[in-house]
This record gives structure tokens, C-alpha cells and sequence, in this order.
């Protein structure tokens, strides 16, 4: 009985303190095309198609997140890209994209939330890492700003804990 009720506890109380450290996997994914389009619906016929298409480019649903933290750093996995690792002090580091796009990238932590962003020639992208607690999501904010946009692309996609075996 009373390791049944512990159990009870545990399925239904809040997780303090839930950080992003793991291995996450989509859960739930906005339209990122529909976002697009409506943030640069604004834009002129000329500039538009443009911004689209960069925007396009940069921001895609990743499928797996992996977060490890240890020692002030962190190194952040997107799907089966190469890690991107940064100390947690907010300090902006040197990094290459896949396509050879060069900027910094900075992650800092705010409470149990982590926060990284790219800067970038164009403008800057932060990734902001949020576990609730009680749902046990991980929700992935995504804000785009540059100063060609008529204002930020923010779009939001939830994760849940990857299974090992993936």
C-alpha cells in the first residue's frame, strides 16, 4: 500500500527543476511554411520571395534534440548534425553551419530554461529550451529577428523524451 501510494505521488506531482539535459524527440510541429508566409506577407513582391526562401533554409523541424550539459558547457545535437558546443557563461563562440554560413552562437541558462543564439550577418535566431514539468515537454521557441523582416518569425515546437532504442 504505501509504495502504491508513493508511486500515485510521483505519476502526478510536478517534476522541479525539470532542465532540457536528454535526448528529445517531435511531438508536435507548427506549419513552418504558414509561418513564413504570414511573417513576410508585409514584405514587397521583390524582397519577399527572398526572405522566404532564407528563412526557409534555417528554420527546419528537427526531428531529435540532444542536450548534455557538464563541466559550464553544453553541446546541443540537432538530428544527426554535428554537436554544437558552447560554454553556459553566455559567451559567444565561432561556428560553421553545414553550408559554410559562418556566425557565433552563445547559450546561457535562465533558471532551469536554456537559452542559445546564432548571430548571423543577417540577423540572429534564439532557440529558447523550456521542460515542463508536468507534462514532461520539452517546448523548443524559436524567434527570428533581422532588420530586412517586417517584424520576428517566432514559431514553437514541442518534444518529448526520446526513447533510448532511437
Amino acid at each position: 500500500m504505501f509504495r502504491s501510494l508513493i508511486l500515485t505521488l510521483l505519476a502526478v506531482l510536478p517534476l522541479a527543476g525539470a532542465t532540457p539535459d536528454g535526448s528529445w524527440s517531435v511531438a508536435n510541429a507548427p506549419d513552418l511554411q504558414a509561418v513564413i508566409d504570414q511573417a513576410t506577407a508585409p514584405m514587397n513582391f521583390l524582397t519577399r520571395p527572398i526572405a522566404r526562401s532564407r528563412l526557409r533554409s534555417v528554420n527546419v523541424v528537427f526531428r531529435r534534440i540532444q542536450v548534455v550539459r557538464a563541466s559550464g558547457e553544453v553541446s546541443i545535437t540537432f538530428d544527426d548534425r554535428q554537436p554544437i558546443h558552447m560554454p553556459l557563461d553566455g559567451t559567444p563562440v565561432p561556428w560553421t553551419r553545414e553550408d559554410g554560413e559562418k556566425m557565433t552562437v552563445a547559450a546561457r541558462m535562465d533558471g532551469d530554461d536554456l537559452e542559445q543564439t546564432f548571430f548571423a550577418h543577417d540577423g540572429e535566431r534564439v532557440n529558447h529550451f523550456h521542460v515542463d514539468p508536468a507534462s514532461r515537454t520539452l517546448r523548443f521557441q524559436v524567434t527570428v529577428r533581422s532588420g530586412r523582416l517586417p517584424g520576428p518569425v517566432a514559431y514553437t515546437v514541442d518534444y518529448r523524451p526520446a526513447p533510448t532504442s532511437e
